[in-house]
């Protein structure tokens, strides 16, 4: 029992074994204690010459193969037919306990399958020994003699039989009951036809010894004769079973249509011509192998992909270039086993030289045949299997491009025609039906319907087309009417083709009445993109006109921001203001006009008009709107506008504010708080116009003040809500951000997905000095690095460094970042500080101390990966110092912000040209 050992436990098995000899034992002792005596007259050299015979049966044997198990038929009944006539039940016992251990050194057979084979033939020798002694017959009664002993001989197959079926329950954990009907074709094949032919050749040998026991010397030659007999009736019955097999196999491959459909029913018809558990077929399908699988007892198939190089069972299979059993000994018996298989058959699939795969039948049963004819036959069925699959794949492939051309024929938008010898219409595709408006049913069999189509050439005139395949000249240009009255201009193309031997003439028309139109269109595009061209021309200068030059004001930075409801309308009722008066004052107006477009454009210049010059006569803040609204009133003007306007003074950093209807003006601090400037008064245009309060405030250095128009925060259709939006984004708004960025900023973030109906304008002033050092904090990610040296890079900007040095900044806080963040185990920070002509970085980073020697430190190879970092930061830095203490690592470098001095001179005083020192 190959590898029982391994696969089961070993306490039943051996309490069988132990069950099988103790029953042998006793029924032998029983027996013993009869003590009847054997009709012959035993001879020790009879007994010795049919003991080596006894062995030498069990080398005659015929294997049969049972759920991955071997097993045998062999002729030992033959030999114990004498033993059991002639001598006591002690001897016969012994006699076959004895031949299967010396078989099983012979063979190097298990201990577990030498104890079975022993105990198995101990307990047949004794059941048909106790058949002798219970009914032999007294003297004298030779032909009841023979039936005795060939009842002796019925009953020792029984015994082992049921023992096998009995140490398979238990291998198995099954019931023995499923294993014997299991193994009903093979009893019947090979185990009861042995039997009747063992049984008449033990009678044979009886009756020989009988008559003269110096005939034992001649029971070889029947073993022999009946082992070739054997051997020949396994091979004949499995070669015959197999080749008949091959036939239906083939059958059913090349049967069905689909070859996927036919692969399944092919598995099952090999499985059954094998008599094997399982079947596989393993497909080459480019870098991949297609395994299908069947088995047999349980009918399950699956199909699954594997990769095709790697080290799989199946993968090592589809490489073999010959038919192949594998069993014990094979380089791939390991890998068998790990998979759950006892033996495989493999023939590699092969067409035209060309590898398809493998075909593997797994666990034969049944028979053994003979091993030249099984490998002949699984080569057979490889062949066969590859020159179907290749067929399949050809008939599928031109399936598959006839499918092509047909889809191609149905949804190609030209027309395509064919017309046979006679001028009758053979085929007439979708496009066809969709150009003429004429349907394949209506044409098909029938000449071409010219009439009603009233064909005509390019210059008009009716037009008739040669539709003979040997005829010529053919227009190219055709245009038709369709029955529905529509024109349509054709570009035609003609081709003689052969289709069921006979020529036809295959017709290729183009409807290019869209291109036609599209000519047209770009024509009438062209003309609109130079009214258009005009359009903007006027536009833009009259956007120039509307929009002041800011002024030049020590310390204030100016920016404004505009968008219109009606993006093709790019003028509206806001507009700005900003303008030095002569007491040196910074005059600020925001203006929102009711209405929308060129005209509200106008009312809002009179505005702005009116409140310039009356800031310029002098007129005092809290006046002014009153005294505008009356200027215009005079010159007989309907203006309603909302109006702010802001006074701010550089030297004393004092802003005045004065409202007439307008929303309140903000002040955003750097720390980000927000305050609301309200000025409480009337529109312009309405009774009572003008400021009710001037407010006034004082601005801190980076203070920012916005002035903006109710469309900003109307646009959410809560002005409170809307307002709410403008107080959060400007305070969250980045201290550094110039006054461009920040009206940017706001109107894009308040805008943010609101329904906007009105026009928006925002308008900021950043007064005083701004922040001169600023830093960040920042996690160890290397995507970081470029994020913050945008955002120093801006801020270098709106601080006025110019561009060469920004750069020169963002290459050196790069350099330093990287090697920081690389270190860092938690945290890095950075500063960086402008000095007058200097700016000063600082990177700190958490990660191990170090301190280099910045004497040594040198520019790397060019062809290496890294290590110039430091080098190149030293290279533009005009002061480099690393500074390793309680944990962290600092670098400070300085340099230069401002451009130096075209010719410095020694006499320049170094107080203020060094570098700082630290930040």
């Amino acid at each position: 029992m190959a590898g029982v050992q391994q696969r089961h436990e070993r306490a039943p098995l051996f309490a069988y074994i132990g069950l099988l000899l103790a029953t042998a034992i006793g029924l032998t002792a029983v027996l013993e204690r009869r003590a009847v005596d054997a009709p012959g007259s035993p001879h020790l050299f009879a007994l010795v010459f049919l003991a080596g015979l006894l062995v030498a049966a069990e080398h005659l044997f015929v294997r049969f193969r049972f759920r991955g198990e071997v097993s045998s038929i062999n002729l030992v009944e033959a030999v114990l037919a004498p033993l059991l006539f002639a001598w006591s039940p002690v001897v016969v016992v012994a006699v076959a306990a004895s031949a299967p251990l010396v078989v099983a050194v012979v063979r190097r057979n298990e201990p577990v399958k030498a104890a079975f084979n022993a105990a198995q033939w101990a307990l047949a020798a004794a059941a048909g020994a106790a058949v002798i002694s219970f009914v032999r017959p007294g003297a004298g009664a030779p032909t009841s003699a023979f039936a005795t002993v060939a009842l002796a001989l019925a009953v020792i197959g029984v015994v082992n039989h049921t023992a096998f079926a009995g140490v398979m329950a238990i291998v198995r954990r099954e019931r023995p009951s499923v294993v014997i009907r299991e193994l009903g074709p093979t009893l019947a094949a090979g185990w009861l036809v042995g039997s009747v032919v063992n049984a008449l050749t033990g009678l044979l040998f009886v009756a020989a010894y009988e008559g003269h026991p110096a005939s034992i010397l001649l029971f070889p030659v029947p073993l022999v004769v009946q082992h070739i007999a054997y051997r020949s009736y396994a091979g004949a019955r499995t070669d015959r079973l197999r080749l008949a097999g091959l036939h239906r196999a083939a059958g059913a491959l090349s049967a069905p249509f689909e070859l996927t459909d036919a692969i399944r029913p092919y598995l099952r018809e090999v499985a059954d011509a094998f008599e094997a558990r399982a079947v596989q077929l393993i497909l080459l399908a480019g870098t991949e192998l297609e395994v299908h699988a069947l088995r047999s007892g349980a009918g399950t198939y699956d199909c699954r992909r594997t990769p095709a190089g790697d080290l799989s069972l199946e993968a090592a299979l589809a490489r073999l270039t010959g038919p192949a059993r594998i069993d014990h000994g094979h380089p791939l018996a390991p890998q068998l086993v790990d998979a759950g298989w006892k033996s495989a058959l493999v023939a590699p699939l092969v067409d035209a030289g060309e590898p398809l795969g493998a075909l593997v039948v797994l666990d034969q049963e049944g028979l053994e045949g003979f091993e030249a004819g099984e490998l002949a036959v699984i080569e057979a069925f490889g062949r066969e299997t590859g020159a179907s699959l290749r067929k399949g794949h050809l008939v599928a492939s031109i399936l598959e491009e006839r499918q092509k051309l047909a889809e191609i024929v149905n949804s190609t938008s030209d027309g395509m025609c064919t017309l046979d010898g006679s001028g009758l219409v053979r085929a007439w595709n979708p496009a066809c039906e969709r150009i003429t408006g004429i349907a394949a049913t209506e044409v098909v069999g029938r000449p071409l319907p010219t009439h009603a189509l009233h064909m005509s050439g390019a210059d008009g005139e009716p037009l008739t087309v040669d539709l003979t395949c040997e005829g010529g000249g053919r227009p190219s240009d055709v245009r038709i009417t369709t029955p529905a009255g529509r024109e349509v201009r054709l570009s035609c193309s003609y081709s003689v083709a052969h289709e069921d031997s006979e020529r036809v003439l295959v017709i290729v028309a183009r409807d290019v009445t869209p291109a036609e139109q599209v000519a047209m269109l770009r024509e009438q595009v062209v003309e609109l993109a130079a009214a258009e061209e005009v359009h903007r021309s006027v536009v833009e200068r009259l956007q120039e006109a509307l929009t002041p030059p800011p002024p030049t004001v020590e310390d204030v930075d100016l920016g404004v921001t505009f968008r219109a409801s009606d993006p093709t309308s790019p003028t509206g009722g806001d507009l700005y203001d900003w303008q030095i008066l002569p007491d040196g004052d910074l005059h600020l107006t925001v203006v929102d006009v009711l209405g929308h477009g060129v005209w509200a454009t106008r009312d809002a210049l009179a505005v702005i008009s009116t409140l310039r010059i009356l800031a310029l006569q002098g007129c005092e803040l809290g006046g002014l709107i009153e005294q505008a609204d009356r200027v215009l009133a005079a010159g007989d003007r309907e203006v309603v506008a909302t109006v702010v306007i802001a006074r701010y003074s550089p030297t004393t950093r004092q802003l005045r504010v004065a409202s007439g209807g307008h929303p309140p003006a903000i002040v955003v601090s750097p720390s980000g708080a927000v305050r609301q400037l309200a000025a409480p008064g009337c529109a312009i245009g309405w009774p009572g116009a003008g400021s009710l309060v001037v407010v006034e405030t004082q601005l801190e250095p980076g203070d920012a003040l916005v002035l903006y128009t109710d469309g900003l925060v109307e646009a959410r259709k809560d002005i409170l809500e809307g307002l709410e939006v403008l107080v959060a984004e400007a305070g969250a708004a980045p201290p550094a951000a110039t006054a461009l960025e920040l009206s940017d900023l706001l109107m894009a973030r308040c805008l943010d997905g609101a329904a906007r109906s009105d026009d928006s304008l925002v308008l900021a002033m950043r007064a005083g000095a701004m922040q001169q050092d600023v830093s960040w904090s920042l996690t160890p990610d290397p995507a970081s690095v470029s994020a913050t040296r945008r955002q120093v890079a801006g801020w270098c900007s709106a601080h006025g460094v110019a561009e060469a040095p920004v750069h020169e900044i963002g290459l050196v806080l790069t350099e330093l970042l990287t090697n920081a963040v690389r270190a860092a185990r938690t945290e890095v920070r950075c500063a960086i500080e402008l000095n007058g002509p200097w700016a000063t970085i600082e990177v700190v980073d958490d990660g191990p101390c170090w301190e280099p020697d910045l004497d040594l430190v040198a520019l790397a190879p060019v062809e290496a990966e890294g290590g110039r970092g430091l080098g190149i930061v030293q290279s533009l830095a005009e002061r480099l110092a690393v500074r390793s203490e309680n944990g962290l690592t600092n670098v400070r470098a300085t340099l230069r912000a401002a451009a130096a001095p075209a010719d410095p001179h020694p006499a320049v005083d170094r107080q203020t040209a060094d570098p700082p020192t630290g930040v």
